[in-house]
């Protein structure tokens, strides 16, 4: 019986590698091709790192670090920036096959891994490099951890199982460094204690954890203090967006949940999420369900509150499609489960098959169906506000719009120091306004460049001021932007200055 279990075991092992590498290996030929602009968050995250630090305005430094070291290693194109990422999901694909397998069979663990890694939210994930694949790489890191803890053998010398606590805690303090959606995890793991006997954490691991994630985060909590606690303070900008609430963007948000894992796993998670006799009577279930819950009901709260993006709520889809899996097996639904994985595939194609068709024939098709509709400004625009650099002899850009600016800084590989944001209110907002306002005693020649209106205010804060270009693009059949190219030299102030 034990030998016929560990084949099948094998078999399961073995299909589960089979299904994640074919996906990590066309994630990665389809990055190669470059089809998918880069976004500015992900030219951002590339500026931070040219400038390492334990934290930035917005954002703990993960992120940025890891991209530093890639294209440091490998060099400065696409492809490479977003190297990581398929390979991050290929690695949290494994650690739900593990945990499920532990938790329940091999079998699970098969449904789970697949439903997840082949999911739609994942495909478009793998093509950009985001802090949320590292923020649930350490997320799965952690609740693998926590299940070998919980799951291991009670020694009377022993009784608690300190490495893998501490394990759990530089997870989740690697994970609080990409992203501070890694502290719902804690949450989820307390509220699970509080109200469970069966696998109730206890004090020893719980407190080897906490100081394992304090050795992490322990630089960055220093730079937060001599910053001011930015990044805090971001956060709840973030949260409340000042429109009020917003009950019609509940359903618009739920819909996207079925986007990102897919609509079987989030129809069977929102049932399982309801009848609560479903699961209260097992403790692994409830685990689960106390490390995914919580924050897809919080973010439906933030989408009544002023909106909540699609991504907000991925890492519960860790625990989430283990869930999945094991009650769509308990009731023998395997037409469901493979109707999971085909609606992925299905996804994918359509995904990639959208994003070649707008890259070649893009300004001739209408801007609602592109998947990367966002991603269109910055080639055409850069394009020109780097050839104007280059032609008027000036290394530094200015503009108000710093999306813009971490574009064409990626495109023309200028470091931060090369970049200044138009700030006349001297709010800080973004790290960019932190670090890179322009400044009164800047004299230099800049690039000036705009997309709202003709930049002749701005221009006439300067004492020399020539413009360059202006017009106007298309990024699709109906849609497009103006935009206004100036060489300016000699800053007079945010004041205006009269000439004479």
């Amino acid at each position: 019986m034990a030998r016929r279990r560990k084949t099948s075991d094998a078999v399961w092992t073995g299909r589960v590698l089979a299904v994640l590498l074919a996906a990590v290996i066309l994630r990665l030929g389809f990055n190669a091709l470059e089809l998918v602009p880069v976004h500015f968050d992900e030219a951002q995250y590339w500026t931070y790192g040219l400038s390492p630090d334990w934290g930035y305005y917005s954002k703990p430094p993960l992120t940025a670090w890891l991209i530093a070291l890639v294209t440091g290693l490998a060099g400065e194109t696409g492809f490479v920036l977003r190297l990581p990422v398929p390979l991050i999901h290929l690695w949290i694909g494994w650690l739900i096959y593990v945990i499920a397998r532990r938790l329940f069979d091999a079998r699970t663990g098969f449904w789970a891994a697949t439903g997840y890694g082949l999911a739609p939210g994942v495909t478009v994930s793998s093509a950009l490099m985001t802090t949320d694949p590292p923020m649930m790489l350490g997320w799965a890191l952690a609740l693998y951890a926590l299940i070998r803890a919980l799951t291991a053998k009670r020694r009377r010398k022993d009784p608690e199982p300190l490495g893998w606590w501490i394990v759990l805690g530089l997870a989740l303090g690697a994970g609080t460094l990409a992203k501070y959606t890694a502290l719902v995890f804690a949450g989820g793991g307390i509220g699970y204690a509080l109200l469970s006997r069966q696998g109730a954490l206890r004090w020893k691991g719980a407190l080897a954890a906490a100081l394992a994630w304090l050795a992490v985060m322990a630089p960055h909590l220093v730079w937060l203090a001599q910053n001011g606690f930015v990044s805090v303070a971001h956060l709840a900008e973030n949260a409340d967006q000042g429109l009020g609430l917003t009950p019609e963007r509940l359903p618009e948000f739920l819909l996207t949940q079925a986007g990102v894992i897919g609509p079987v796993f989030f129809i069977a998670l929102g049932w399982l999420f309801w009848r609560r006799a479903a699961w209260r009577g097992d403790w692994r279930v409830r685990l689960l369900v106390w490390l995914s819950a919580p924050l897809i009901l919080a973010m439906c709260v933030q989408a009544v509150r002023g909106g909540a993006n699609a991504n907000w709520a991925a890492p519960s889809y860790i625990a989430g499609a283990i869930l999945a899996a094991h009650w769509l097996l308990a009731r023998g639904w395997l037409r469901g489960l493979k109707l999971q994985l085909a609606t992925g595939i299905i996804a994918a194609v359509l995904i990639w098959g959208a994003a070649g068709v707008y890259a070649i024939w893009g300004t001739g098709l209408p801007r609602a169906p592109d998947p990367f509709k966002k991603m269109r400004v910055s080639g055409p625009l850069c394009e020109r506000v780097l050839t104007g650099m280059e032609e008027a002899g000036a290394d530094m850009l200015l503009s108000p719009d710093r999306r813009r600016l971490a574009e064409c800084a990626w495109m023309g590989g200028l470091d931060i120091a090369q970049i200044r944001v138009w700030n006349p209110a001297g709010q800080i907002t973004n790290h960019y306004e932190m670090v890179a306002s322009l400044a009164d005693a800047e004299t230099g020649a800049m690039i000036f460049f705009t997309v709202r209106g003709d930049g002749s205010e701005v221009a006439a804060r300067f004492a020399e001021a020539e413009l360059l270009d202006r017009g106007h693009i298309d990024t699709h059949s109906d849609w497009g932007f103006d935009y206004a190219i100036w060489r300016v030299e000699g800053f007079r102030g945010y004041r205006a200055v009269p000439d004479g």
